[in-house]
């Protein structure tokens, strides 16, 4: 038995720091690039993206990497710094936190395992790291790091060795806290240097009290030295980044500056040895062995809001680069800014590129991805935390358009549930949203394919329904932090989509009859998708989405279009429940749903039941529990219905000839709340898992209607959070199945169960799920595809650090 992690998606924390590029990006286009080429913080945790191997022109998560340092459930990566060289040098990754924890990962080349260090932990400072930067110079590496309480902090470790000792500690004013750092190695102007003569190195800061900072750390000795304050911006400073160059290119050098005053300011930085007696001018800072000039360079108008962040790149034309900058703001757009020569007497900074979407929140950081083609593409980080990304199409038109990016929930995941046939995962998060995850037939890539709600509660839980006769398309439903129960229809755009992406087509038949919804709009301070067909849209491929084609004219939604047009319609609410809808599950004839919600109460922790015919209630709540309902899971055969609580029972309920459901068996099951349950795939087995660190079996009686344990308690090392027997039988004629837990600790078990003739359990561990391929917080809920089988598997995992994983299972 083996596991393959198939796809992963995660979205990014919204700070502006937590995301970049890859720094060590080539010099000029159209060169090998690099494995990876951005970086972002999950969560806890950092992604590294990289292009896919089979289809360059699309992105994906190619590792995550985790600490996994004991940490408060509020505490996020905010600040991350990539470098990740094509010529075989070890790359790294320098991360911080808002407890304060820097994490430094290294990994020597593509065949081995990263390596991490913590340089800097919660117990050292309780202040939130606001920046970090990195530069290498001919001897050493050395890792800045910018503290919330003004404090800055600087490492250093020699090319030759592992270790990683800081040099300087420089406590600044908490008026003159650093929300940005950039830094670079400085070769100075006039003087010649030995080939192995060590460099000075400039770190440049910028923060609340409006001024930008420029510091020095020498090669003479293990220091920091702050050189000179530079005024001019009239808010505080978003980003700082010196321009990227040439080695052999010292004569001078630009540093770029935003801010919220919605300006960029460019500032020309030289050096003369202290020997010199000419010195140019402009400001001037004495460094330990030279004299830097600094001059203000241009002013760049052009964002109407505050400017986020800088990135300075190289504009591919044709076989030659140029120097370019990026910027990024709260307007919505980003700006490539380029030196025009024919403006002015010596040339003027204009733009010459913005791009965007019309709304939205605003974007807060933006990255330049190499390419081998000379086509410039653009990735960017917007205010939801989502990465948004504009590529330049190929000639002779050249012009910019949104494309396939990255996509995933910004807070825990609390539910999955897959489609009836299996073609695609539903998700629902602590971020108000409902996502849904299809793959691509050709490739087997991964992609969000429908933004199915945005809401304005916290939504907790959702099923997907069978179909039933009438059903043309698929339907869900959903709970959240309120009392009602809101039932959503696949739109005809979203089915057509769906089935395209199989390479399938519909029929005639189903065009006829499918032309009901083509998709749904959410109007302003409302929290329900309202109906719309436009009839000029029943023309257009997807109802006239703006898409993108990502292979032999398949399209699918990006951008802002998967954000605003890609919602499902809600067709019913259902009123009832008391408090916070909790959990909600369906049938397998898709007749009957399943809900329960919050409870302090007995009387408020019944099990509501709804018929899908006409929504009503089929009968009075079900009730047997003290405290709230945390999962609810019908057999296979809809015979029975269990259900677990926090009072740490599970109850049985079973179906009647009039086809109610009576309480047949309530057991004290676990010392502890019991989270999870799940059927065998013949109705005859029934798991429970624990907080108690254990999970159990239930079988029923073979001549009552109560239900004993089978076996001892399995013993785990963490919390037993979600549990999912495969929807097939690994061996029928012997009842041997597969069953998946997830723990408390991120970690995912595989079990093999084989119950014989004597009715006797055996269970064993098949397969452990151990980092990279896991998660970093707790599993939240385990789900097999229907799609599944005896030889291969498909098994979806929700978890707490924002993530959905999916992971292929070979059973042969």
């Amino acid at each position: 038995m083996d596991a393959t992690l198939e796809h992963v998606a995660v979205g990014c924390n919204a700070i502006s720091n937590a995301f970049g590029g890859n720094s060590a990006s080539p010099t000029s286009h159209g060169t090998h690039t690099s494995a990876f080429c951005g970086a972002f913080g999950a969560k806890n945790g950092v992604a590294l993206i990289a292009r896919q191997a089979n289809r360059p022109a699309l992105l994906e998560i190619r590792h995550m990497l985790q600490h996994r340092v004991s940490t408060k459930d509020s505490t996020r990566i905010t600040s991350v710094y990539l470098h990740a060289p094509v010529d075989g040098a070890p790359r790294r990754v320098l991360a911080g936190d808002s407890e304060g924890n820097v994490f430094l990962w290294l990994q020597a080349d593509e065949s081995t395992e990263w390596t991490l260090h913590h340089l800097s932990s919660s117990e050292q400072t309780m202040h939130s790291v606001s920046a970090v930067t990195a530069v290498a110079t001919r001897r050493r590496w050395l890792y800045v790091i910018a503290f919330s309480d003004g404090q800055l902090r600087v490492f250093e470790q020699r090319h030759e060795s592992e270790t990683v000792e800081p040099i300087a500690t420089l406590s600044l004013s908490v008026k003159m806290i650093m929300e940005t750092l950039s830094s670079t190695v400085w070769t100075q102007q006039g003087k010649e240097q030995e080939e192995e003569e060590e460099e000075d190195a400039l770190v440049a800061a910028g923060g609340v009290d409006s001024k930008v900072y420029l510091f020095e750390i020498p090669s003479t000795k293990q220091a920091m030295n702050q050189l000179i304050a530079l005024e001019g911006h009239r808010g505080w400073i978003r980003c700082v980044d010196f321009e990227r160059r040439a080695a052999s290119d010292s004569s001078s050098l630009l540093l770029a500056s935003a801010s919220q005053d919605q300006r960029v300011r460019l500032w020309k930085i030289s050096s003369a040895p202290k020997t010199e007696e000419h010195v140019a001018p402009g400001y001037h800072a004495v460094g330990s062995t030279a004299v830097y000039t600094i001059s203000f360079d241009s002013l760049l108008i052009g964002h109407e809001d505050w400017v986020t962040s800088l990135v300075w790149t190289l504009l591919p034309e044709a076989e030659t680069s140029v120097s370019a900058l990026v910027s990024s703001s709260m307007d919505n757009t980003i700006i490539v800014w380029k030196k025009d020569a024919n403006v002015g007497k010596s040339g003027a900074w204009v733009p010459s590129l913005r791009v965007g979407e019309h709304g939205g929140n605003g974007i807060l950081s933006p990255a330049v991805l190499t390419t081998s083609d000379y086509r410039l593409d653009l990735l960017a980080l917007n205010f939801s935390g989502q990465l948004e990304r504009w590529q330049q199409q190929p000639p002779p038109s050249k012009i910019f358009l949104p494309t396939a990016s990255l996509a995933g929930h910004t807070s825990p995941v609390t539910d999955i549930s897959w489609s009836p046939s299996g073609d695609y995962l539903l998700s629902t998060s602590l971020d108000q949203t409902t996502r849904i995850l299809a793959p691509l037939q050709t490739t087997g890539s991964w992609h969000e394919i429908s933004r199915a709600q945005v809401h304005g509660y916290d939504i907790n839980c959702a099923t997907f329904l069978a179909k039933t006769p009438s059903d043309h398309n698929d339907r869900f439903v959903c709970g959240a932090d309120e009392k009602i129960l809101r039932v959503f229809e696949a739109p005809d755009s979203l089915q057509e989509l769906a089935q395209a992406l199989k390479g399938e087509t519909k029929s005639t038949e189903e065009d006829t009859e499918s032309t009901r919804v083509q998709h749904a709009y959410l109007p302003e301070l409302s929290l329900t998708n309202k109906t719309t067909v436009d009839q000029s849209d029943k023309k257009k491929k997807h109802g006239g989405f703006a898409v993108v084609d990502v292979e032999q004219n398949l399209e699918i939604p990006v951008g802002d279009t998967l954000a605003r047009k890609t919602l499902w319609p809600e067709q019913r609410k259902l009123y009832g429940h008391g408090n916070e809808l909790l959990c909600v599950t369906s049938n397998h004839a898709g007749t009957v749903i399943a809900s329960a919600c919050k409870s302090r109460e007995e009387r408020f922790a019944a099990v509501w039941l709804w018929n899908t015919t006409d929504w009503s209630v089929v009968q009075s709540p079900l009730e047997g529990h003290k405290s709230s309902v945390v999962q609810l899971a019908f057999s296979p055969n809809d015979e029975f219905l269990a259900s677990v609580s926090r009072d740490r029972q599970f109850c049985v309920f079973q179906r009647q000839a009039d086809e109610k459901y009576t309480l047949v068996d309530r057991v004290k099951a676990h010392k502890r709340i019991i989270w999870s349950c799940s059927w065998s795939p013949d109705s005859t087995l029934l798991v429970t898992g624990a907080r108690d660190q254990t999970f159990a079996f239930w079988s029923r009686s073979s001549d009552s209607s109560k239900w004993s344990q089978l076996g001892e308690n399995v013993v785990l090392p963490s919390a037993v959070t979600a549990v999912a027997f495969a929807p097939f039988a690994l061996d029928e004629q012997s009842r041997k199945y597969l069953l998946a837990i997830g723990l408390e600790s991120g970690h995912i078990q595989l079990f093999t169960v084989t119950v014989d003739d004597n009715n006797t359990l055996v269970s064993s561990l098949a397969l452990e799920l151990l980092l990279p391929q896991v998660s970093s917080a707790t599993i939240s809920r385990l789900a097999w595809s229907p799609s599944s089988t005896s030889t291969h598997g498909l098994l979806a995992s929700a978890s707490a650090d924002h993530s959905v994983r999916l992971y292929r299972i070979a059973l042969l």
